[in-house]
């Protein structure tokens, strides 16, 4: 273990290479949790919105402002969520699938 920390304390390039790596992990975990959250929240509001109401889509812009998302990143969530699809008749509206 002394040997790897003289070697670190000694490069300079090894250690920003190390520091670098980490702090690119912790923004991908951090990241990847926060889109989890999103998405989470994105089809909780489409599941009481599809038992409450009749609609069976709901519009990119009614999602983001139930949500508080800006209406881009709802519609790169949704995209990319496997129980939500887009309208094909008309691509600002989601449905939740079966």
């Amino acid at each position: 273990m002394r040997a790897i920390l003289d070697f670190l304390s000694n490069n300079e390039l090894a250690s920003a290479l190390i520091a670098a790596t980490i702090l690119a992990a912790v923004g991908g975990i951090w990241k990847w949790k926060r889109d989890r959250r999103d998405s989470a929240n994105i089809y909780r509001f489409m599941l009481d919105s599809k038992s409450r109401t009749d609609f069976d889509f709901r519009s990119t812009a009614a999602i983001a402002s139930h949500t508080k998302l800006p209406a881009e990143r709802v519609a790169a969530l949704c995209a990319r969520h496997p129980k939500i699809r887009r309208n094909e008749k008309e691509k600002e509206s989601w449905t939740i699938t079966a």
